[in-house]
């Protein structure tokens, strides 16, 4: 099966083996992930965090994807390896795209994993406080963040309805679509240990 992971930054991911994953499946990873993880793919919109990411050469190690609003066009004709999203609207999230990106290479199944959304009016993400990132509770409109994000998962779902999504979750929010799932930290593992043995 050609499987895929996008791996968001929420506190469930810690729940799980990352290079399990990424020895059974293609990994795609958002933001600062690649500082506990490198994936196959990363993927940044924000500008300062693809200015760290730049800064750390991690480009060299995965294949990586940012905006052209980002201004690095001039790295990228130097033979920077350098990748840009394309045939759609520039500046959304670095999870959705990251999860555009990995239906458009025609995995046949993509799960998501550390997408948590919203936990008690706060969006957590395991890189909360550090640089790049917002401090603790001070994500800014949470709740219209939150709406945004589950608004572009859903038109995306809708895009790509030939390819089952699978979202690992301990905070399901029931979108429904014919090709969406969510299943427990507990039977992704169940799979993940056993097709993918």
């Amino acid at each position: 099966m050609n499987a895929a992971c996008v791996i968001g930054n929420g506190p469930s991911r810690k729940l799980l083996d990352l290079y399990d994953i990424h020895r059974c499946m293609t990994t795609y990873g958002c933001n600062a992930l690649y500082r506990d993880f490198i994936p196959h793919y990363l993927i940044s919109m924000d500008i300062f965090m693809v200015r760290e990411i730049l800064g750390n050469n991690i480009h060299y190690k995965t294949k990586f994807y940012t905006q052209h609003t980002n201004h690095i066009d001039d790295m990228a004709r130097d033979g920077h390896p350098i990748n840009f999203v394309w045939g759609q609207r520039e500046t959304l999230d670095s999870g959705n795209t990251a999860l555009r990106i990995a239906l458009k290479n025609n995995h046949d199944i993509v799960y998501m994993i550390g997408f948590d959304y919203m936990v008690d009016n706060d969006i957590p993400n395991i890189y909360t406080d550090s640089p790049n990132y917002y401090k603790s509770n001070q994500y800014p409109a949470p709740e219209s963040q939150n709406t945004r994000w589950r608004g572009r998962l859903s038109s995306i779902l809708k895009e790509f309805n030939k390819i089952k999504v699978v979202r690992v979750t301990t905070n399901p929010i029931n979108l429904k679509h014919d090709n969406f799932l969510e299943i427990t930290i507990n039977e992704f593992k169940e799979e993940l240990y056993g097709i993918y043995a």
